[in-house]
């Protein structure tokens, strides 16, 4: 597939921007499934983009990095895995794959940069000391450009060499090896499903998982009706404990003031 410049410097300038949007102004578009998205829309294959977006946000559910904890990238691997996926014509499993050590590459440069992190604290605070204030503004600014590079260089490199580079190796890999890999993604949803269903009340609710079941493969119904559905029934449920809770507190409240009384 022939990419165009415009094209190549709107990928790489989405990787320059998603780090930074995740930790400053948090739209929204820093999630897998929105940098798959988007990338897909710049190279004209949402399909894609969507598909193996919303794969690896399977993966990222439940994950964060509390505490300051370095956790797999998998914004930038949708990014590189979409970009890669797409400009070679290889099949999504493929890229899925592809975007995994992606993700876990991240984590040590993730821990680069809070470690360089540290040292602009420190002189920071050294210019407060000799009452140089600026350089509080400085190390601001230093750190908002070294947010956006963490992504934005690995991106700009799987742009500039990525494509040519996994074409190169593909020609040359086994059959073997890449039938392989295209198992191994299509497994993957199925372990960000179990990771999922690992933090839900499943149980609880494990007739709604039934009839979803029942929906989706033996009658035929699209997803987006699936999840419409689910929406729905999760309405009914929140407005039902909502009116309980409320219930009991109009309960609660009135028999207190006859204890006073």
């Amino acid at each position: 597939m022939e990419i165009s410049v415009i094209q190549l410097g709107l990928i790489v300038l989405y990787g320059f921007f998603i780090n930074f949007e995740k930790n400053s102004t948090m739209f929204g578009t820093y999630q897998p499934v929105t940098a798959g998205f988007v990338t897909g829309l710049i190279l004209g294959d949402i399909k894609t983009g969507l598909f193996i977006g919303g794969t690896l946000q399977l993966l990222s559910l439940g994950i964060s990095n509390f505490g300051g904890a370095s956790i797999p990238d998998y914004q930038t691997a949708s990014i590189v895995a979409t970009f890669i996926t797409i400009t070679t014509g290889q099949e999504s499993s493929v890229g899925i794959s592809i975007g995994i050590p992606v993700a876990l590459l991240m984590v040590q440069l993730d821990i680069i940069r809070n470690t360089i992190g540290i040292w602009m604290v420190h002189k920071a605070e050294a210019g407060v000391k000799r009452g140089d204030y600026s350089m509080i503004s400085k190390m601001q600014m230093f750190g908002v450009f070294l947010t956006a590079a963490t992504t934005g260089i690995p991106v700009a490199l799987a742009v500039i060499f990525g494509p040519s580079l996994i074409n190169t190796i593909l020609a040359h890999t086994p059959e073997w090896l890449t039938n392989g890999l295209t198992v191994a993604g299509g497994l993957l949803p199925a372990v960000g499903i179990g990771l999922l269903l690992r933090y839900l009340p499943a149980k609880e609710y494990f007739s709604y998982l039934v009839i979803g079941f029942v929906m989706s493969v033996y009658l035929k119904m699209p997803l987006l009706g699936v999840a419409l559905i689910g929406a729905a029934i999760a309405l009914i449920i929140y407005k039902k404990n909502s009116q309980n809770v409320i219930n009991n507190t109009v309960v609660n409240t009135i028999g207190g003031m006859d204890e006073d009384e």
